[in-house]
C-alpha cells in the first residue's frame, strides 16, 4: 500500500512538472512549492558552452495578493537573495532585478513584485569537456507579504549539460531576451540633473532637451533618502521639472548621493527607466 501511495505521489509530481514552462527541455531545476510562492532556477537554453558567460534565472510565482521585494525594498521588506554554491572554476555575478512596482504590506507601501518575477544572475564557466553535466546550487532567501509577511528559505539547484552548441528554450529564451533588452540605462548625457536636501525632503531637479510636463516621473529610491510610503510631488516648469521626495522616518544620517531608479512614463503609458546616482548639494 505504501508503495502504491509513493508511486501516485511521484506520478502527480511528474505531471505537474510538465505544465511548468520550460520543463520539457530541461531548462528548469528543482521546483520549490511553499504557499504562497513557488520557484525554481531556470535557463534560457538547453545547456551551457565551455569557457563562456551565460545567465541563470531565479523564477518566482506568487499567489494573488502576495508580493516579494525589489533589491531596494523601501520602508519595509527583505531583498531576495541567492547564496551560490558553484562548481569549481565557476564565478557568479550579482542578481539583476526587473523593474519594481509599488507594493503594499498592511497599509505600508514598498518596492517589489506581484505575480511572476524573473531575476537573473550572470555566470562565467571555465573550460569544460562536452558531455559533462554541471550542477548549480543556491541557498535562496526571500520574504512574501500580503497582510502578513512570511520570511522563508530553501535550497535550489539546476543541472545543465555542457554542449558543443546550444538551442534556445522555447519559453525561457524569450523571457531572458526581453529582460536583458529592457534593462535600465544611464541618465542621458544631455540632461542636467541635480539633487539637494531641503528639510524633510530631497529635491531632484531635472532639465531635458524636451518638455517634461506631459510625463509622469517617479523615483524608486535606492537608499534611505526616499520614503517609499509617501507620495512624491512632481512640479513641471518651462525649463524642466522637480521631484520633491519625502524622507523616510529613519533617513541616512550623512548622505553624499541620491541613488535610485527614475521611471519616466509617457502619456501613452510607455515607461523608460534610468539609473540615478548624483551628488547631493
Amino acid at each position: 500500500m505504501r508503495q502504491v501511495l509513493q508511486l501516485k505521489a511521484s506520478l502527480l509530481l511528474s505531471l505537474s512538472a510538465l505544465f511548468l514552462p520550460g520543463i520539457a527541455k530541461g531548462a528548469v531545476g528543482s521546483l520549490h512549492r511553499e504557499k504562497p510562492v513557488e520557484m525554481a532556477l531556470v535557463c534560457g537554453s538547453d545547456g551551457l558552452l565551455s569557457d563562456s558567460t551565460f545567465w541563470i534565472g531565479w523564477w518566482l510565482k506568487k499567489e494573488e495578493g502576495w508580493h516579494t521585494y525589489w533589491e531596494h525594498p523601501g520602508n519595509v521588506g527583505l531583498t531576495p537573495h541567492l547564496e551560490w554554491v558553484l562548481p569549481e572554476g565557476f564565478t557568479g555575478g550579482e542578481l539583476q532585478f526587473p523593474f519594481p512596482q509599488r507594493v503594499q504590506m498592511a497599509g505600508v507601501k514598498a518596492y517589489g513584485h506581484y505575480g511572476e518575477t524573473l531575476i537573473l544572475a550572470e555566470v562565467k564557466a571555465p573550460k569544460l569537456e562536452v558531455g559533462q553535466n554541471i550542477e548549480f546550487k543556491a541557498k535562496a532567501r526571500w520574504m512574501a507579504c500580503s497582510n502578513v509577511c512570511l520570511p522563508s528559505y530553501t535550497d535550489l539547484s539546476i543541472t545543465l549539460p555542457v554542449l558543443a552548441s546550444l538551442e534556445p528554450d522555447p519559453v525561457w529564451s524569450s523571457r531572458f531576451q526581453e529582460f536583458l533588452q529592457n534593462r535600465p540605462i544611464a541618465i542621458p548625457a544631455n540632461w542636467k540633473v541635480e539633487a539637494e536636501e531641503v528639510g524633510q525632503f530631497t529635491k531632484l531637479s531635472l532639465r531635458a532637451p524636451y518638455p517634461l510636463g506631459g510625463k509622469e516621473l517617479y523615483l524608486f529610491g535606492g537608499d534611505r533618502l526616499v520614503c517609499s510610503d509617501a507620495d512624491q510631488l512632481f512640479r513641471p516648469s518651462d525649463s524642466g521639472a522637480e521631484l520633491l521626495l519625502p524622507k523616510p522616518p529613519w533617513p541616512e544620517e550623512t548622505p553624499t548621493h541620491l541613488k535610485g531608479l527614475l521611471r519616466v512614463t509617457e502619456e501613452q503609458g510607455i515607461a523608460a527607466h534610468y539609473t540615478l546616482s548624483i551628488p547631493l548639494r
